[in-house]
């Protein structure tokens, strides 16, 4: 496959780019993400914290290990309570704990400044990829604020693809449905011990991820940055109403993936709630 990053993109040109996917150089410039031309700007640190190296080789070895956690509905003192906890009981040095809590926080904080909300849902965790994952857009409740900021600390890096390359919304959304359906026909098969049935719904599942049949050029794939922050559209929950009914050109977003493979992350996602 081929693979490649966003170019660095001048804020004031993102008006005749409908759909875009921009990098910026300055963090400040992630307010982007409240323009409707724009799903996604990745913001490329400047230096890379010697702290981060040293989570790296923590979450490798498994001194620092988090099962997903999800936040929601809280405040930035609910999430620094909890971090507090979390980072305290581990086996982190002190200096690395501070480090991580503080960004963390800093995370939140950026996120209740850039979409003005109160309450936020907050997901934290380390994992190794699994493939359980493919290619989707994020919802939020009904008139939930769509902006929202994610970080990979380590580890194998976010997958996404340009929107210039995706043939349509509505074939996406009909591919994400298929997919789905796959995955719960292959989950009902094991349930019940159905090993032809589970095999069948495996191989199924397969085809999709590898012919990813809503792409112009399927082969054609774009990864984040290390250490870069995101902040990215999610959609709307209220415009994918059922199962068989989407308003696919509305309900437009950063369409990305957890990796199939590679090394353990640690990933910190945060949006805002009304």
């Amino acid at each position: 496959m081929r693979a490649g990053v966003a170019t660095k993109t001048n804020p004031s040109e993102i008006r005749s780019r409908p759909d875009c996917v921009i990098s910026v150089r300055d963090r400040k410039d992630i307010a982007c993400i409240l323009d409707p031309d724009v799903v996604a700007v990745i913001a490329e640190p400047s230096r890379v914290e010697p702290w981060t190296e040293e989570l790296s080789y923590a979450v490798s070895r498994g001194e620092c290990a988090v099962p997903r956690t999800i936040l929601d509905g809280v405040a930035l003192a609910d999430i620094a309570q909890f971090l507090s906890q979390l980072l305290d009981a581990s086996r982190l040095p002190d200096a690395l704990r501070t480090a991580l809590r503080a960004d963390l926080l800093s995370l939140a904080a950026c996120c209740a400044d850039l979409t003005g909300a109160k309450r936020l849902r907050f997901r934290f965790f380390t994992d190794i990829p699994n493939g359980r994952c493919s290619y989707h857009v994020d919802v939020v409740p009904p008139g939930a604020p769509t902006a929202a900021l994610i970080r990979v600390y380590c580890g194998a890096r976010t997958e996404y693809v340009d929107p210039g390359n995706v043939a349509s919304w509505e074939e996406f959304y009909s591919w994400e449905y298929t997919r789905k359906r796959e995955v719960q026909a292959a989950a009902e098969a094991r349930a019940r011990s159905d090993l032809a049935a589970e095999e069948r719904a495996l191989y199924r599942l397969d085809r999709l991820d590898s012919k990813l049949s809503f792409l112009i050029r399927p082969s054609d794939f774009r990864i984040v940055p290390p250490h870069a922050l995101v902040a990215c559209k999610f959609v709307d929950s209220k415009l994918l109403s059922d199962c068989t009914h989407v308003r696919a050109r509305a309900a437009r977003g950063w369409i990305h993936r957890s990796p199939m493979s590679g090394t353990a992350r640690c990933v910190a996602t945060v949006n805002g709630l009304k």
